[in-house]
C-alpha cells in the first residue's frame, strides 16, 4: 500500500499510520555514509545492513541517564465510566515523572510498566475496549508535557485502539519523545497462545494481522526499530520472543524497553541482553494493594535494567514503588557496536524454511474472540498441530 494520503484517509490516520512507518528505512538520517545496504525482498525495504553497520541518529549527548519506575498498578473498577479512574491513574505516573526528575537530576529517558493507566483484569473485549486509549491521544498529550517541560523520552505499556483497525484490542510499547509528541508506537509483535487452560490472550498482535499489516505500513515495520538521539529503541512488549529480539538487533536495536505486569524472567531477560549485546530495561509493576480481584503481590518487583554482557546494571531492592536508575554510556557503546557477528545463516535458513509453527499467522483477520475463553476456543481450532 503506498505512503501516499488516499482519499479516505483523515489526517488522524495518516498521523498513526506515519508513527508506524517512523522507524523505517526512508524516515530517518543515516550515519553510514554510502556504505549500508538493503535486504530487498518482495515486501519491499528491510533495514538490514550488509556491512555489520546500522542505521542511526546523532546522539544529543554521550550517555542516556534512566529511571524505571517500579509503580502500582491499578485496574479499572468501573468499566462503563472509566474516566475518572483511569484519571488518577495518569496523575500519578505525572507525579512518578516529576519525583524521577527530581531530586535524583534530569533523566533522559522514564519508563513505566505494561498497564499504568487502565491496569489489568481478565475483562471481556467489550469491556477492555471501554478503557483502551487512543495513541496519540489525552493521555499521550499530558504526558506528553512533562516530556517536553524536562526535556526526557517516556515510554509505557498500555492497551490501546485504533480506527483503523475497528473492534482490535492492541498491546502496545508508546515512547514519547522530549517535543512532547509520540515518537514510537509499537504493536506488540505477537502472542504466545495457550495462556492458561481455558483462556487466552486476545489482543491483536502484528502477527495475528500479518498480511493486512505487511500491506498498510510496509515490511520494514513488522519489526519496528525506532532511531532516535538517544539510541535505537524497541518498547514493543516482547516477553519469551528471543528470535524476535534477534531479529530486531540485526536491524540494528540498541536499547529494548520491555514493560511487564506480573512478573517475567530475570534470567531470559540477562540471557537476551548478552546474547545480543544490548542494553535492556525492563519494568514490572509494585506490590499493587488497591489492584482488584487479585493479592497484592501477583508477581511484583524485579524491575531491572541489564547490559550488554547481561551483567544486571541496576535492580529493584523491593516489590514497593522505587526508582531504579543507571546510565548508559552510549556513545562509547557505539564505538564498538555491530549487528550480530556470528550468526550461521547458511546453516538456518533451510530449517527455518521448513519450519510450520503450532500457531500460524493471521488468526485474528477474520474473527475477533470476544473474551479469554472465546479465544482459547478459537486460537486451539485453527492450529497447524
Amino acid at each position: 500500500m503506498s505512503d501516499k494520503p488516499g482519499k479516505n484517509d483523515s489526517p488522524e490516520s495518516l498521523r498513526r499510520r506515519q508513527l508506524l512507518t517512523a522507524g523505517s528505512a526512508g524516515a530517518v538520517a543515516l550515519a553510514l555514509g554510502g556504505r549500508a545496504a538493503r535486504a530487498e525482498d518482495s515486501g519491499g525495504s528491510v533495514s538490514v545492513a550488509a556491512d555489520g553497520e546500522y542505521e542511526r541518529v546523532p546522539l544529543r549527548k554521550d550517555t542516556v541517564r534512566v529511571t524505571a519506575v517500579q509503580s502500582i498498578m491499578r485496574a479499572v473498577r468501573n468499566t462503563q465510566n472509566p474516566g475518572p479512574e483511569m484519571r488518577a491513574n495518569l496523575d500519578h505516573m505525572l507525579e512518578l515523572i516529576d519525583q524521577a526528575n527530581g531530586f535524583g537530576g534530569r533523566q533522559d529517558l522514564v519508563c513505566f510498566h505494561e498497564q499504568p493507566i487502565m491496569g489489568w483484569n481478565p475483562w471481556t473485549r467489550e469491556e477492555v475496549l471501554r478503557v483502551a486509549i487512543e495513541i496519540p491521544g489525552p493521555e499521550t498529550e499530558a504526558l506528553g508535557k512533562k516530556a517536553k517541560e524536562y526535556g526526557c523520552y517516556i515510554t509505557f505499556g498500555t492497551y490501546a485502539k485504533d480506527p483503523d483497525w475497528p473492534g482490535h484490542l492492541l498491546l502496545n510499547g508508546v515512547l514519547i519523545g522530549p517535543e512532547g509528541n509520540v515518537v514510537a508506537n509499537h504493536w506488540k509483535t505477537n502472542n504466545i497462545r495457550g495462556f492458561i487452560p481455558g483462556w487466552d490472550i486476545f489482543t491483536t498482535g502484528i502477527y495475528d494481522v500479518l498480511d493486512r499489516y505487511r500491506e498498510m505500513y510496509g515490511e520494514d515495520a513488522v519489526l519496528q526499530v525506532a532511531r532516535t538521539d538517544i539510541g535505537n529503541i524497541s518498547c514493543s512488549i516482547t516477553p519469551r520472543q528471543p528470535d524476535v529480539i534477534r531479529a530486531l538487533a540485526m536491524k540494528g536495536l540498541e536499547i529494548r524497553l520491555s514493560s511487564s505486569s506480573g512478573g517475567y524472567s530475570l534470567t531470559e531477560a540477562q540471557v537476551i541482553a548478552g546474547h545480543n549485546r544490548l542494553w535492556s530495561v525492563v519494568c514490572n509493576q509494585s506490590v499493587s494493594p488497591e489492584q482488584p480481584g487479585f493479592p497484592e503481590f501477583s508477581g511484583s518487583g524485579d524491575t531491572a535494567i541489564f547490559d550488554p554482557r547481561g551483567t544486571i546494571a541496576a535492580r529493584a531492592r523491593s516489590v514497593h514503588e522505587e526508582f531504579v536508575r543507571t546510565t548508559i554510556p552510549m556513545a562509547a557503546f557505539r564505538r564498538s557496536r555491530t549487528i550480530p557477528p556470528g550468526v550461521p545463516m547458511e546453516m538456518l535458513r533451510p530449517v527455518y524454511d521448513r519450519y510450520v509453527p503450532r500457531d500460524g499467522p493471521n488468526g485474528q483477520s477474520s474473527y475477533l474472540p470476544a473474551d479469554g475463553a472465546d479465544a482459547s476456543r478459537h486460537f486451539g481450532s485453527i492450529r497447524n498441530w
